[in-house]
């Protein structure tokens, strides 16, 4: 796949899923702004509920307070010794009788039927009038006109509330006054131990299960609340508020205050499904696109490390049989047959290439059996400075042809260990050609040996090129190959680390790389000798 089908895919997709995020942040933004709506109408209906009570309470209060002056003898006093004689009057007859509570009036022309309603300002043990029914046709008394007994009868009642009604206008006129002289005010007044419970409870009622913090503004001025100083400031600027007494004409306007410190986190509580639904979902889709982009890139890798692979493949296998080639075109020439010692070269040169084309084949094999993990050791006990001098006789006349040099430093005491002879060699060869290729100019190695516990060490160091951290990251990947610009003159598959690092795990131990570009490469085996 090309680069740029690449980079559009990764940017739709990008695209696509930055949409799916904002979408599910709008939403869930939406429905916490509801539900901030909501509780603040649930808020503002307890608090209107709240100062209605508290008003009430405060109002019983002050009547509670004044009761001797409202309901004294002179306030609903009615003439006792008035009296009214049974008298006909138009089908109806009236009779007094002072110690019942109703006025009952009867129409003779449904004899036993009546209704009856309290007497305006009636108070317990307080005489009222009633009227009785009797029998249609039964006449009782001659004395005064109807008209004139009905009359006299209501102007005394109407009398009697009229005092009752002025009576009680006065008494809520001391009380107003009185508040006044002694400077009170309905703020002063509230109990804010009753306040709190009342809040407590409209809360409660509607839901609210959160702490909250409550105060009382007077007059705009002048904040009573049970919080601390430094929480005032924020109280104060609050927007939960109702007016404390709002039938209140005589004082400047009280403000009930609330506010809620644990809000959003109360908010957020109320839909914690949602956002973890959200938040769940999200993030395996961001996972899912985290790891098909990383697969998409490992594929172009992978495609690339192939390219790269077949291209050098190609180019191992192709100049060696061109040289056999021209070999055998040189041996069949009738005047190279007849030299003995031209035939023994040109066929020392394809002996030699022979040789070069199995080792290209036995590498690919290798990588072929670290797949299936089918890696056959032979264990033997091993010096492994004995192995290390073989390998270093095997590189070393790669490395003079570069005019580059191999310097030893073994200075393990105890160089002992039990492992596969021939994949320990390979190991320290595939090491010091690495080292020889990847130095530009001419080769300077060292490879050292100590104890460390109970391992041993073996580091080969290089003043080569050196690597990036990305690309140490890769070498031990097959088929990867540290780039070196547009010129590939450095030959191989990228099979030899990965084949290095297969077989130091295979004998229980690790290998390790320390490198900066221009600086040159360290690389470190440890391995366990017990």
């Amino acid at each position: 796949m090309k680069q740029a089908r690449i980079r559009i895919i990764i940017a739709l997709m990008s695209t696509a899923l930055l949409g799916i995020i904002l979408v599910q942040v709008y939403w869930i933004q939406s429905t916490l702004n509801q539900k901030e709506k909501i509780f603040g109408y649930q808020v503002a209906d307890a608090l209107t509920r709240v100062s209605e009570n508290v008003e009430t309470h405060w109002i019983a209060t002050m009547l509670k307070s004044h009761t001797d002056l409202i309901f004294s003898d002179s306030a609903f006093a009615v003439n006792g010794s008035m009296r009214i004689n049974k008298t006909w009057v138009s089908d109806t007859l009236i009779q007094e009788a002072m110690q019942s509570e109703h006025i009952n009036i009867a129409a003779l022309t449904e004899p036993g039927a009546s209704y009856s309603y309290p007497a305006p300002g009636a108070l317990p043990n307080r005489p009222t009038m009633i009227l009785e029914p009797v029998e249609m046709g039964t006449r009782v008394g001659q004395e005064g006109g109807n008209d004139e007994i009905i009359s006299t009868i209501l102007k005394e009642i109407d009398k009697q509330f009229q005092v009752s009604a002025d009576k009680l206008d006065q008494v809520m006129q001391q009380m107003i006054v009185e508040m006044i002289m002694q400077g009170a005010q309905p703020g002063d007044k509230v109990d804010t131990a009753y306040l709190s419970q009342m809040l407590q409870l409209e809360f409660r009622n509607r839901g609210i299960e959160t702490e909250f913090q409550y105060g009382v503004l007077l007059n705009g001025k002048t904040l009573i609340s049970p919080v601390a100083d430094e929480q005032k400031s924020t109280l104060l600027k609050t927007q939960h508020t109702a007016s404390l007494f709002p039938n209140n004409i005589f004082f400047g306007k009280d403000l009930l205050m609330v506010q809620f410190p644990d809000q959003r986190t109360y908010l957020l509580q109320s839909i914690w499904v949602l956002l973890l639904g959200s938040l769940l979902f999200t993030s395996v889709i961001i996972f899912v696109f985290s790891y098909s982009i990383h697969i998409i890139l490992r594929q172009k890798k992978l495609s690339d490390i192939k390219n790269d692979f077949i291209n050098n493949m190609t180019h191992e296998f192709k100049t060696p049989l061109a040289t056999i080639s021209l070999a055998v075109d040189a041996i069949n020439s009738p005047l190279v047959l007849q030299d003995e010692q031209r035939v023994k070269h040109y066929t020392g040169i394809i002996r030699e290439e022979n040789r070069r084309m199995n080792g290209q084949v036995e590498k690919v094999l290798q990588a072929a059996l670290l797949d299936k993990h089918e890696l056959n050791l032979k264990p033997e006990e091993l010096d492994l400075h004995e192995v290390i001098e073989h390998a270093v006789d095997n590189v070393t006349l790669l490395v003079e042809e570069k005019q580059g040099r191999i310097t030893k430093r073994l200075e393990a005491d105890n160089a002992l260990f039990t492992g596969d002879n021939v994949h320990l060699v390979n190991v320290i060869y595939n090491l010091l050609d690495n080292a020889s290729k990847y130095s530009p100019e001419t080769p300077d190695i060292v490879i050292s040996t100590r104890n460390k516990g109970n391992h041993i060490l073996i580091s080969v160091q290089d003043h080569g090129m050196g690597m990036s951290a990305d690309q140490q990251k890769m070498i031990f990947e097959k088929f990867y190959r540290v780039p070196t610009g547009n010129v590939h003159n450095i030959k191989g598959f990228g099979l030899g680390l990965t084949y290095v690092k297969t077989v130091v795990e295979a004998h229980g131990g690790i290998i390790e790389v320390k490198s900066a570009p221009g600086k040159g490469s360290t690389f470190t085996i440890q391995l366990p000798q017990n």
